[in-house]
């Protein structure tokens, strides 16, 4: 089986491991990116970013034509992320239907540049977009998406895909599988972890609420995280007696933080959970962290949360809905204690990359030996 794969940036350590399990199945593997997972994230001037971007479109267009002209291989598959948004689009266009392309549906476009404020919702940018989308839906082989919600909202904008099938991110379990959560001992209080990315797609309006209106005593707050959300979040809160605020860190460093934290802090902003579902939720469930998810209930992060009992769910905007669940965390450590060992058994069954990685290698297979047909009667796209 011959697989290549398409993504900007080279993938954290979740998606290598991905790639590897897909070797070990007997896969011959090649990856076309633009740069690594620490050049993104290491922080540059003006210049340094104007470079960054150049290479992650204009010279990643390049890098996904010539793959996609290389290899003739008529049963090659091609798993292609929207990042960025055209590359799907692009490398099925470019193989003129030589092998199988594979539409990886990370965040949904326009919708996430919409969301973080970059485009108008009418602006021709917004409509250049969504024809992008649509023809990756309707040309590609398979598409991909991280959730059943997402999937349906897609769906719903730009009608159908060829053949839609929903595989969640999952995470690189291996680091925690010998780790399993262990009890607080009787005098420690939790501690609640925010990791990663805190952007336009992340709500932190319910925190600065939440924390503007009294202190939230019995807990203890850890952010390692980095964007532009994060800063102003920061500066809104300062500093307070038991908040922790620090960057993002290497992956050594972030392992010990994630086996010493209790609870993972997860959010979605209003109306992002139609676009995305954030990738750190599933590191957290192998880790055996339980899940503090603000978000719409209405949101596959949230389905997620309830149907492994491993967490809660509180609204963005619901303060007082927030300060109950910070005192259940900080007074009933049988309870968490329970929704910790639900997140571990569930992430380690369900989501590390040997389950994930299963579901892919069937994926494969069907399109290999059947590939998908074409949806004939299609519904009439429309915007909600």
């Amino acid at each position: 089986m011959r697989i290549e794969v398409y993504n900007s940036v080279n993938g954290a350590a979740f998606f290598q491991r991905l790639l590897r399990e897909w070797q070990k199945s007997g896969a011959r593997v090649t990856a076309y990116d633009a740069i690594s997972e620490s050049d993104y994230r290491s922080h540059r001037g003006l210049l340094g970013r104007w470079a960054l971007r150049w290479r992650m479109y204009a010279g990643y267009a390049w890098t996904c034509w010539r793959g996609a002209q290389h290899e003739p291989d008529p049963a090659v598959l091609r798993v292609v992320t929207t990042n960025p948004f055209f590359a799907p689009a692009l490398v099925q266009r470019t193989a003129c239907g030589r092998g199988n392309t594979i539409n990886l549906i990370y965040d949904l476009f326009p919708e996430a540049l919409i969301q973080s404020g970059t485009i108008a919702p009418d602006s021709w940018a917004a409509r250049r977009c969504a024809a992008v989308t649509r023809f990756a839906l309707r040309e590609s082989a398979a598409t991909v998406f991280l959730g059943e919600r997402l999937r349906r909202h897609a769906e719903i904008l730009y009608g159908p895909a060829r053949r839609a099938v929903v595989i969640p991110v999952g995470a690189d379990g291996l680091s925690f599988r010998n780790s399993p959560p262990q009890r607080l001992a009787s005098e420690a209080i939790p501690r609640i972890l925010y990791s990663g990315q805190m952007g336009s797609m992340h709500d932190t309006a319910t925190l600065q609420a939440a924390w503007a209106d009294a202190p939230m005593p019995g807990v203890s707050w850890a952010f390692q995280a980095s964007g532009g959300g994060y800063a102003r979040l920061r500066e809104a809160v300062g500093a307070r007696e038991g908040v922790t605020w620090g960057a993002s860190l290497p992956e050594s460093e972030w392992q010990e933080a994630m086996k010493r934290a209790q609870v993972a802090l997860v959010t979605i902003a209003p109306g992002a959970e139609r676009v995305v579902m954030p990738s750190k939720t599933y590191s957290a469930l192998v880790a055996g962290q339980a899940i503090l998810a603000v978000c719409h209930r209405d949101s596959d992060l949230a389905d997620l949360v309830r149907e492994h009992d491993c967490g809660w769910v509180v609204e963005p905007g619901d303060v007082a809905g927030l300060r109950q669940v910070i005192a259940a965390i900080a007074g009933d450590p049988a309870g968490l204690w329970a929704k910790r060992q639900n997140a571990f058994a569930s992430g380690h069954r369900e989501y590390d990359m040997t389950p994930i990685a299963a579901q892919w290698m069937k994926l494969f297979a069907e399109l290999n030996d059947a590939p998908a047909v074409r949806t004939e009667a299609r519904a009439e796209p429309r915007r909600e």
